[in-house]
């Protein structure tokens, strides 16, 4: 057989290739009837020598192909010299469907591949003679459905707003999601999984809920702040966690603001703040909001507040509402 495993979820794909492998016996000669090949390194005549080499004491052996198909991804390229490369490049893999028609029956070829786009020359080549399965990975509600059937195979059940919790948190990374899984089914134990267990026991969770609350500070969000606050509290974060976590983001405003009126440009500010992607955008978007003489003044209130804090001169969560008011409700003024 001849298949093409392909796609960004690399979790579910990994463990398909790792049952096809099991397939091949005896066991204790799978490591010699396995064997793996790199698409950067593998050229078409060691393919077709790999592929046409007889089973060691066995019915079969599996080839496996790792990223050929991605090598052959359009990509941005300058001038003639790049696009008559590629087509160099590609040349030897014209007789690629000529190999698999001709694949002896005691050969299982696995290709395995990231995403790829319908124009892929390679995929045009081996279509039709392949069998194909797609991994895409999940997205919105059906990354929390994934979270919610991916429990059972711990024989766990969590409940809707705990898989919302742990996808929001996490994101596509089905990897990371799954050891969680893990580690909540054994916590939790016969029960369903809650979404206070993963508040407790996941990190993302929690690191999540403080730029939330960050957030709701800086966009003058009193009631939002003042309940997420709450919320990391009653999981255990101190008040001087919160306040450090405000003043860092008050800081890379300050920061974001001296390097615009330095006219920095944009695709340099991310490397100088240290930031990328979201947070970097949410910053720029932020620091608009305010002016530096405000900014300076929220930094001086935290570092008193911190100080406060650590002298136990107050409650804690009564301080730190104050602070929040006091940050929220003094307003964000629109720089000139």
């Amino acid at each position: 057989m001849i298949h093409l495993l392909f796609g960004d979820d690399e979790l579910s794909r990994g463990e398909v290739l790792e049952a096809m492998k099991q397939s091949i016996q005896p066991a204790e000669l799978r490591d010699v009837n396995v064997v793996v090949l790199e698409g950067r390194d593998v050229g078409y005549g060691e393919l077709a020598a790999t592929c046409f080499t007889v089973p060691f004491m066995s019915d079969k052996r599996m080839v496996v192909v790792r990223g050929l198909l991605s090598m052959f991804e359009s990509r941005p390229r300058s001038g003639g010299r790049a696009a008559a490369s590629s087509s160099a490049e590609m040349k030897p893999w014209d007789q690629l469907p000529d190999l698999l028609a001709e694949m002896p029956p005691t050969t299982d070829l696995v290709f395995v591949d990231g995403p790829l786009r319908p124009s892929n020359p390679v995929l045009k080549k081996v279509q039709g003679l392949v069998e194909v399965k797609t991994f895409p990975v999940p997205r919105g509600r059906a990354l929390g459905q994934w979270v919610q059937e991916r429990a059972g195979r711990y024989r766990a059940s969590i409940d809707y707003d705990a898989a919302g919790a742990l996808a929001d948190a996490i994101g596509n990374n089905l990897r990371v999601i799954d050891l969680e899984l893990q580690k909540l089914s054994l916590y939790r134990g016969e029960g369903p999984i809650r979404r206070s267990d993963v508040q407790e026991l996941v990190a993302y969770v929690r690191e999540a809920n403080v730029f939330a609350a960050v957030d709701a500070v800086l966009e003058g969000l009193p009631g939002t702040a003042i309940s997420s606050m709450h919320q990391l509290m009653d999981s255990g974060s101190p008040a001087s966690y919160v306040i450090i976590m405000i003043a860092r983001q008050v800081r890379l405003l300050l920061l974001a603001k001296d390097l615009r009126s330095q006219r920095v440009p944009a695709s340099e500010l991310g490397r100088r703040l240290g930031l990328s992607g979201y947070p970097l955008r949410k910053t720029i978007e932020q620091e608009r909001r305010f002016t530096v003489e405000r900014l300076a003044e929220m930094h001086r209130r935290l570092l008193e507040a911190d100080r406060s804090v650590k002298r136990g001169e107050a409650d804690e969560a009564l301080l730190l509402e104050m602070l929040i008011a006091d940050l929220t409700l003094g307003g964000t003024v629109p720089s000139l």
